[in-house]
């Protein structure tokens, strides 16, 4: 998880010598360890070595890897250190618990643990004349809390996909984990801290994608998986090191350095689970695509077995853990609670505690189930309790997988490690070596309390973390680490798609220390951050008034109000100039200077009528005022009606001739409605552009898309209308 999140800085190495062999390694162990430093006088000491003590000094721990594994049963200790791509085993040492302190992995009597730990730090510094300082651990699976969660983002409007935008994806899905794993309430109320998260896949567009990094699409998704371990597993573990003048260097995952020994990164494409039996708990780590992808946890393990055996064969329970270790040969001897030896071979020992390792390899296999949701295609296992005879095959019978691919962590499957032949690396020491692998290649966590912006930030993380990490950590929304640009505002302005881009965010500000940095700035134990949020760009704005060249006002047109000059409508209604134009708003720019603007905006026939201002004729070209009254020449209707008239038979002319009369009361129907016309004050006729007056919506807003309908035909403006007319404007 760890080493996916976080790129780790190169460390110095060891001089480098002519490149040497696994067994040339080997032999250098061997002939380091255990030996006095020989003088050159055949081996001699210094000669007022009789007669004055000399107390030889311990050397530095300088890049020497102290890793420890505090277990149920037994605390391992190993020193070692990193060798170009090797890991170096230099020594061991295991000291098994006086009495419970740790249940399921769980630190419970931390003095006494305290004194176990004392007592392998002494052997080890002892045997190899050094003072050991430093310490890599790592925390028991029992409390680790995994969430996995999956957000997705628009990305519609943006021209790529930038790394920064990646970044802010990861912040706020591990936040949302963070939240999810908050609102758990749990019994004890602790406080869970995120220790890291793996991004399990990219998609663009539903598409997984090694990398989205430079594309474009609409939807960007991110999965990963954050782990959170309890403050009481972190505070249990620093008491016991501070108690033994030991800072922690690193701090990993059981499962994670389990990972790094048998299943490294280049054959996690696989899907293997790797469980991990100690003596309380069954860690279980899962790999697939090239990332761990899951955790789970059994409360089952060796210890199950032992009072499977303390039942079954009334023995105490350090006789009942040597019957273990001694079921690897054919037959053995114990003795019972009453003293009395019994000889037993393998075979019926095993038998007599079948139903227990039934029952363990069913619970591990249905954990492992839970966490990949179907069988994986191979299985390693480690830890003490993986050396059960008959628990492989068991545990390939529930998962229905081949026996060939359970597999017992043996010195042949532990990866990039050198050691002395006289250590016989079984899977008890895969974990302690991983943990000390972990350190050596930068991939474990500390555990430090930095100030951010005059506040102390608590951090689970590596030594050295970026400002990023720094405040995903403290809980600042990713919005204000990275900002985010304005959204653009899109509309429709005379019939065109029109764009107003957002403005760009103000960058975040960072110091480290009182100096100038970025988000990629180290920080570490006792720095001070400070931090200033970026500012959001603001979002693409646009009024009526920009798009507006001139000013408003009305005239008065055959009797109706029109807007003349220039003004807008949007969405179908005139909009004030103020108005702030929304999203998906459909505007139109009205100028309309002339006479001729307004008749073509009206959709009037230009041809055969004239109109008048004060008796005068105007022309079309005629430039408007705000406040004319305009309307039909009356000489100009009464030519119209004449020409009309004189192409007409005169049977047509007689039949309308009671047009021209004196004009009484007449009846039509508007829109499916009757309505009563009184006599016009002037005694003229009403027409049809006279019923404009009488509608229910604004003409003007309608122009050119009226429909008129006189009588089942296209009407025009000037048509004379008479007693039971039908009239339809829509």
């Amino acid at each position: 998880m760890s080493e996916i999140n976080i790129q780790p800085k190169k460390r110095g190495r060891p001089r480098k010598t002519e490149a040497k062999t696994n067994s040339e390694i080997n032999s250098s162990i061997k002939k380091k360890r255990g030996r006095p430093a020989k003088s050159s006088a055949g081996g001699k000491t210094s000669s007022n070595s009789s007669t004055k003590s000399t107390v030889k000094r311990k050397k530095a721990q300088k890049d020497i890897v102290f890793a420890l594994d505090i277990g149920t049963r037994t605390i391992i200790g190993i020193l070692g250190r990193r060798i170009d791509d090797l890991f170096e085993v230099m020594d061991i040492e295991v000291c098994e618990h006086k009495k419970r302190a740790m249940i399921d992995g769980q630190i419970e009597d931390i003095h006494q643990v305290g004194e176990i730990v004392e007592q392998v730090k002494q052997i080890l510094e002892k045997r190899n004349n050094i003072s050991l300082e430093r310490v890599s651990v790592a925390a028991a699976g029992r409390a680790l809390k995994t969430v996995q969660v999956k957000m997705d983002f628009d990305v519609s409007e943006r021209e790529f996909i930038s790394s920064d935008f990646i970044k802010s994806m990861e912040i706020e899905a591990v936040q949302k984990a963070q939240k999810q794993i908050n609102s758990t309430k749990n019994e004890k109320n602790l406080e869970f801290y995120c220790v890291g998260h793996t991004v399990i896949r990219y998609l663009l567009d539903d598409y997984k994608m090694l990398t989205i990094e430079g594309h474009k699409g609409k939807t960007a998704s991110v999965e990963v998986i954050a782990a959170f371990l309890p403050d009481l597993v972190l505070e249990s573990l620093y008491t016991v090191m501070d108690n033994n003048s030991l800072s922690i260097e690193s701090l990993t995952l059981e499962p994670i350095a389990a990972m790094n020994v048998v299943i490294p990164p280049e054959i996690r494409l696989i899907n293997i689970a790797l469980v991990d039996i100690g003596a309380g708990t069954s860690d279980i780590a899962i790999s697939r695509d090239g990332s761990i992808i899951a955790y789970g946890m059994a409360v089952v393990a060796g210890d199950e077995i032992t009072e499977e055996i303390i039942r079954t064969y009334l023995v105490d329970f350090p006789e009942a853990e040597q019957m273990k270790k001694n079921s690897v040969n054919d037959s053995f001897s114990y003795k019972d609670i009453f003293g009395v030896t019994h000889e037993i071979n393998t075979e019926d020992f095993l038998n007599g505690i079948d139903n227990a390792s039934l029952m363990l390899a069913k619970t591990i296999s249905e954990e492992i189930l839970k966490a990949n949701t179907i069988s994986p295609q191979a299985v390693f296992l480690v830890g003490g309790g993986s050396r059960l005879k008959g628990l492989s095959s068991k545990i390939a019978h529930y998962l229905d997988i081949d026996e060939n691919r359970v597999a017992v962590g043996s010195e042949e499957l532990i990866r990039n490690v050198a050691a002395s032949k006289s250590f016989e690396l079984g899977p008890e020491y895969v974990t302690p070596i991983g943990i000390g692998m972990t350190q050596g290649i930068n991939q474990g966590y500390d555990f430090s309390t930095i100030i951010l912006n005059d506040e102390k930030v608590r951090i689970f993380n590596k030594k050295e973390i970026s400002v990023l990490e720094l405040l995903t950590i403290a809980g600042i929304k990713s919005t204000q680490i990275m900002g985010r640009s304005g959204k653009n505002l899109i509309f429709t302005l005379n019939g065109e798609r029109k764009v107003v881009k957002g403005k760009l965010q103000v960058p975040s500000r960072v110091s480290v220390n009182g100096v100038s940095g970025n988000l990629n700035s180290t920080v570490r134990q006792g720095d001070n951050v400070k931090f200033v949020s970026a500012v959001k760009g603001e979002d693409g704005k646009a009024f009526v008034r920009d798009f507006l060249n001139g000013e408003k006002g009305s005239i008065k047109f055959c009797s109706q109000l029109y807007t003349v000059g220039c003004y807008a409508v949007v969405n179908g209604k005139e909009a004030e100039a103020d108005y702030e134009i929304s999203d998906g708003d459909i505007v139109q720019i009205y100028e309309i200077y002339t006479l001729k603007d307004l008749i073509k905006r009206l959709g009037i026939e230009m041809e055969g009528i004239k109109y008048s201002k004060d008796s005068m004729v105007l022309p079309l070209d005629y430039k408007l005022s705000f406040g004319d009254v305009i309307d039909i020449d009356n000489n100009a209707f009464d030519f119209v009606q004449q020409e009309k008239q004189e192409n007409k038979t005169l049977a047509e002319i007689m039949s309308n001739e009671d047009v021209f009369l004196e004009q009484k009361e007449i009846s039509v129907r508007l829109n499916g409605k009757k309505i009563n016309l009184p006599p016009k004050s002037d005694g003229s006729p009403y027409i049809f552009i006279d019923m404009y007056n009488l509608l229910d919506f604004n003409v003007a807003d309608r122009g050119a898309n009226l429909l008129m309908i006189l009588n089942g035909i296209d009407a025009n403006f000037t048509d004379v209308l008479k007693d039971g007319d039908d009239i339809i404007i829509r």
